[in-house]
């Protein structure tokens, strides 16, 4: 065992004076080449909450080569042979790896009037000249309406105050309107009520048409356990594809004072997802993963 960890050491060493010696000082210098190379494989492959693209930067040049040598490659060579298991290893801070799991199986949702007298914004995303992602005859402006009326009436049923941005197939600021005031209009409806959470409901595209499933975004803080009920409760209800949780830094998570998160209920570039936000049992499974992470998130907070 001493004998192979020795031999790792000597073919990093290698590995690294290779690199260093083959690298020209201007790569270093300026940013571009084999550095560029280094930030693409050090990002991540959705945008962090600060709003960057999650590059290591104010890095050196050679500060990356070891960490990709020793982060990336050696690292992962010495817990195989030292007989460790990476699950129990720390993820390194430096790199945000997104989205997330949602994981938590929660079992059956108690609602003991915990939602009573809570002000719940329900924004159902785009509307009015702006229909947003279109594929295989669905309009996502049409099916986040259509899923956002269900669970208001979920809400309302339950004693909640539910605010929607609308009821309709409009838009939210007048008609005309740019698309900064349309999402500060929606901003404006939960600060101004003095929400307790907003919920924005949403359809995905991909140009890729076999991607499928549900994902839900988040700005920060509380609204991590936030994304990550409703992210479970969705699964588990609709039995979709789990795509995770991920921060975000969208217009509407970032400017809401309140728990708030962003989902997204499933891609209509996808011939068979795009049917089944259609359908309206499929619409209704929906509106209640949503309705059971709301009270789930409440019953602990």
């Amino acid at each position: 065992m001493h004998n192979k960890k020795l031999m790792s050491y000597i073919l990093a060493l290698l590995m690294l004076l290779n690199i260093l010696g083959s690298v020209p000082v201007a790569y270093a210098a300026s940013g571009n080449g084999l550095s560029s190379t280094m930030n693409a494989l050090t990002s991540p492959t959705m945008p962090n909450q600060s709003g960057t693209d999650g590059n290591i930067s104010g890095t050196s040049f050679f500060e990356q080569v070891f960490s990709l040598l020793f982060d990336k490659i050696l690292g992962p060579i010495l817990n195989i042979i030292g007989g460790g298991k990476s699950a129990a290893n720390p993820v390194d801070p430096l790199i945000k790896v997104t989205p997330l799991p949602s994981k938590g199986n929660y079992g059956q949702v108690v609602d003991n009037g915990v939602l009573r007298g809570k002000v719940i914004v329900v924004d159902p995303g785009h509307g009015g000249s702006n229909p947003g992602a279109m594929a295989y005859g669905t309009r996502e402006s049409d099916n986040n309406l259509a899923v956002s009326l269900k669970l208001r009436d979920k809400l309302a049923k339950a004693g909640a105050v539910v605010i929607m941005t609308r009821e309709t197939d409009r838009t939210v600021a007048a008609e005309g309107g740019t698309l900064g005031q349309e999402l500060a209009a929606r901003v404006d409806i939960a600060e101004s009520n003095h929400a307790d959470m907003f919920v924005s409901v949403h359809s995905n595209y991909n140009t890729d048409p076999t991607i499928a499933g549900a994902m839900t975004f988040y700005p920060s803080g509380r609204s991590s356990e936030l994304a990550r009920s409703i992210q479970s409760a969705l699964i588990q209800e609709t039995a979709t594809v789990d795509k995770g949780v991920s921060p975000a830094t969208y217009y509407v998570l970032r400017n809401t004072s309140m728990p708030s998160i962003l989902v997204e209920m499933g891609f209509v570039t996808n011939k068979a997802e795009s049917a089944r936000l259609q359908d309206e049992g499929y619409r209704t499974k929906l509106a209640q993963g949503i309705y059971n992470g709301i009270v789930r998130y409440f019953n602990n907070h």
